[in-house]
């Protein structure tokens, strides 16, 4: 468990106070130092709302790095154990590192709800865990917890408790889970990882330890143009959001839902040889969807 830990996390012990800039500061960088196919926290949110969806950024993405560190699974999930400690112990007015003491203020400053942090962790417990999915349901359980949140989370930033918006960001939060998991199918099997419903395995007469076998390309292709249809509806009964909040806001989710659907037919058109080569958005993908969701054309 030691080196999945940083040392604020592994001990309680006083430290040199970080000034609260200096940990914004470095949750950015956090934010930008992973490349990401969807925008995570762009310039047409207001500099607070932008700063504070970086700490929670970077929260999920020291979590979700110790759930797929190369370490056995019971240190992993102890790991998760002490992420949570120093979680409750930042929200009890004593966070230790940067991460915290940025998340900390995140959530006092906005009224942030802290069910869906600790709903996060629960996701990355499953993966830490090396779970798989028995059934399309039992997926979008586990997506309810691993991306909805981020979305709530986001939200909650703007004072949006209407039951539509909430129901509609879960449908995109899914949407944009469940194809990260398609792209990164190749990746996920090297390290023992399936995101694919073993239901619709049997379904395409595959099996897990025969994905990868040439012999089964074209059945492996139209089980992931299945997925990605099934996800594309997902992205169309989300997309009504985008008229139900602020513009800036509105903005960003045009950029996210159309750089995730942009992603989505790469992953159809590359079919199995997505467990060669990643989709990936290049410069001229990006300006498109920039263009495009500025003109209100994704909307």
């Amino acid at each position: 468990m030691t080196q999945l830990l940083s040392p604020a996390e592994q001990t309680e012990t006083e430290e040199v106070p970080i000034p609260l800039h200096e940990a914004y500061t470095a949750c950015e960088a956090i934010v930008r130092s992973h490349y990401e196919n969807f925008p995570v926290a762009s310039r047409f949110l207001t500099p607070a709302r932008r700063s504070a969806l970086a700490a929670i950024y970077a929260f999920a993405r020291r979590a979700d790095d110790i759930a797929d560190a190369a370490a056995p699974p019971r240190e992993r999930l102890e790991a998760l154990d002490q992420i949570e400690v120093a979680l409750h112990r930042a929200l009890d007015g004593a966070p230790s590192g940067p991460i915290f003491i940025a998340l900390a203020d995140s959530v006092e400053r906005f009224r942030l709800p802290v069910e869906p942090l600790l709903d996060l962790l629960a996701a990355f417990r499953q993966d830490a865990r090396d779970e798989t999915f028995s059934t399309w349901d039992d997926l979008l359980a586990y997506c309810r917890g691993s991306a909805n949140t981020i979305g709530r989370l986001v939200l909650a930033l703007h004072d949006i408790e209407d039951a539509d918006a909430l129901k509609e960001s879960d449908a995109i939060c899914t949407a944009l889970q469940l194809t990260n998991f398609w792209q990164d199918l190749g990746g996920d099997l090297a390290r023992g990882r399936l995101f694919l419903p073993l239901e619709d395995l049997r379904r395409f007469g595959l099996a897990r330890e025969n994905l990868a076998r040439p012999a089964h390309r074209g059945l492996l292709t139209r089980l992931l143009v299945h997925e990605c249809r099934a996800t594309s509806e997902l992205y169309e009964r989300g997309r009504p959001i985008v008229r139900r909040v602020p513009f800036g806001l509105s903005l960003q989710l045009r950029l996210t839902i159309a750089a995730g659907r942009a992603v989505l037919r790469q992953v159809e058109r590359s079919g199995w040889r997505v467990l060669r080569h990643r989709p990936k958005l290049g410069g001229p993908a990006r300006v498109r969807i920039l263009l495009s969701s500025l003109l209100g054309l994704n909307g």
